[in-house]
């Protein structure tokens, strides 16, 4: 009964909101380098007749909206507009990485999770330290951890004497400070990458309506020791709306405060925060699942790496990258994106792994590939950045790229399908257009991007990229951005 709950919950956490596309996220926009100022100016009559209509109804100024679309038989593009513009593209930029990893890595590829022994393990006592390391599993879930630690069991390990060790050595990463980017430190698209990687870094909270009390129930997994839960919840009036079911967090050194409003009609949801450091966060989990499956254990957390002498007992093997890239397109999963990012680095360059050498090898695969590179910008592989990079005829570059290449159904089924799944589940829900076409969408508070490709009314396979930054991409953007994917799909 307690796997069948973490598997549920496994699966919610997986595909909750643990990606950018649904935050309003600021930006800045994208700067204009000199020598592309011809380029920024052009105006809107490289561009067929209807989509210049479309424009001028939006009342978006053309200079800040690139448009690559391509006839995947044509031997020239469809449409070009300002697309050797650098742009950021937001969460499009996944595609860069999951399509480098797919080439770099394999789809069929794995991560590794290895429990060590430190000391003499009889009789089911482990007179030592546990040390858990990892490689950089992006998945590894509720389900997935719940697993490797019953398995320690089955391979004899029950009383645990020592100390657990946690090894994030793969992973050679600058601190970083969470609150950076927009000020919101435990919102889950802002976690950080780590080597061992437990749940997203999520804590995750269900939020229940009890009626008969009038007050709203919260249950927190992992528990985080020394920490007392203020449940200031109120139960609200009215139906089930986002706002009652997205409580506001206030942590202090010793308390953890909850308060908002949340409707009965709402029933069982799941919230998910960043409220520990990495470290911290798996201990809490090894302590609270261990424990559940009869296990003992009264240490404390220790960081730090495999030594000589050390005895392996156990290795955890991941689902495959090619199921992994589902969740993080499908879902734009952030901190998923970052694991895969800097483990191509550590693949192709050695460990540990280290941003530069993720850039490296994802440049040196890219031109390979004769995908152009000048003036492309990788921070950290998300797209969850104010300094990234790309055009719309680069990302045109990779797609065109993609399609011809032997991994080419696994890339293009990790996208979102339009009206079906994923960021687009309800877009184009009741038109012609659902099912058409898989698409990455991205979206920052001045940036909007969707691109990936389309099959048309008539049966043309297009590549279609939409690059839009200026503080109109939300609202009237997105508006155009539907009209753009509804002109393409009539051609």
């Amino acid at each position: 009964m307690l796997k069948k709950l973490f598997i549920t919950i496994g699966l919610c956490v997986s595909l909750g909101s643990v990606g950018a596309e649904e935050q309003q996220l600021p930006s800045r926009p994208a700067p204009q380098p000199a020598e592309l100022t011809l380029i920024r100016h052009q105006q809107t009559a490289d561009l067929p007749t209807d989509i210049q209509a479309l424009i001028q109804q939006a009342k978006i100024p053309s200079e800040n909206l690139s448009v690559y679309i391509r006839d995947l038989n044509a031997n020239v593009p469809m449409v070009v507009h300002n697309d050797k513009v650098p742009r950021n593209p937001a969460s499009v930029m996944k595609l860069l990485t999951t399509w480098t990893a797919l080439k770099l890595l394999s789809p069929s590829y794995t991560w590794k999770t290895e429990a060590w022994t430190r000391g003499e393990l009889k009789d089911g006592v482990l007179n030592g330290d546990l040390i858990l390391k990892g490689y950089g599993d992006p998945f590894l879930t509720d389900e997935a951890f719940w697993q490797l630690l019953h398995d320690l069991q089955l391979k004899g390990l029950k009383d645990i004497r020592g100390q657990l060790v946690v090894d994030n050595s793969y992973f050679n990463i600058p601190d970083y400070d969470p609150a950076a980017f927009d000020n919101e430190p435990t919102r889950v698209y802002n976690a950080q990458p780590s080597a061992l990687m437990f749940n997203f870094q999520a804590n995750r909270f269900l939020l229940e309506a009890d009626q008969a009390t009038g007050k709203v129930g919260i249950t927190p997994f992992p528990l985080i020791p020394g920490l007392q839960l203020d449940n200031s919840m109120v139960l609200a009036k009215g139906g089930c709306r986002k706002g009652h079911y997205q409580p506001d967090f206030t942590q202090t050194a010793t308390a953890l405060k909850v308060s908002g409003a949340y409707s009965a009609d709402c029933g069982k949801n799941f919230v998910l925060r960043v409220l520990s450091t990495p470290e911290e966060h798996v201990f809490n989990a090894f302590r609270d699942v261990w424990q559940s499956q009869g296990g003992m254990f009264n240490g404390k957390l220790q960081t730090g790496a495999v030594r000589d002498g050390d005895i392996l007992l156990h290795t955890h093997e991941s689902r495959t990258l090619g199921e992994q890239i589902r969740f993080i397109n499908k879902w734009s999963n952030n901190v998923m994106t970052r694991n895969v990012f800097l483990t191509i680095g550590a693949k192709v360059l050695g460990a540990p792994a280290t941003l530069d050498k993720s850039r490296m090898a994802t440049a040196d695969m890219l031109k390979k590939a004769g995908i152009d590179y000048t003036g492309m910008v990788v921070e950290n592989g998300s797209g969850l950045s104010r300094s990234a990079r790309l055009t719309a005829r680069q990302l045109g570059q990779l797609l065109e790229t993609a399609w011809r290449d032997p991994y080419m159904p696994e890339f293009m089924a990790s996208l979102p399908l339009l009206g079906e799944d994923g960021t687009l589940a309800s877009r184009f829900k009741d038109d012609d257009l659902r099912g058409r076409s898989h698409l990455k969408t991205g979206t920052l508070n001045d940036a909007t991007a969707i691109a990936g490709y389309m099959l048309t009314r008539s049966g043309k396979r297009l590549v279609i990229v939409l690059l839009h930054n200026g503080r109109e991409a939300q609202g009237s953007g997105r508006r155009l951005q539907d009209a753009i994917l509804k002109w393409a799909f009539e051609q």
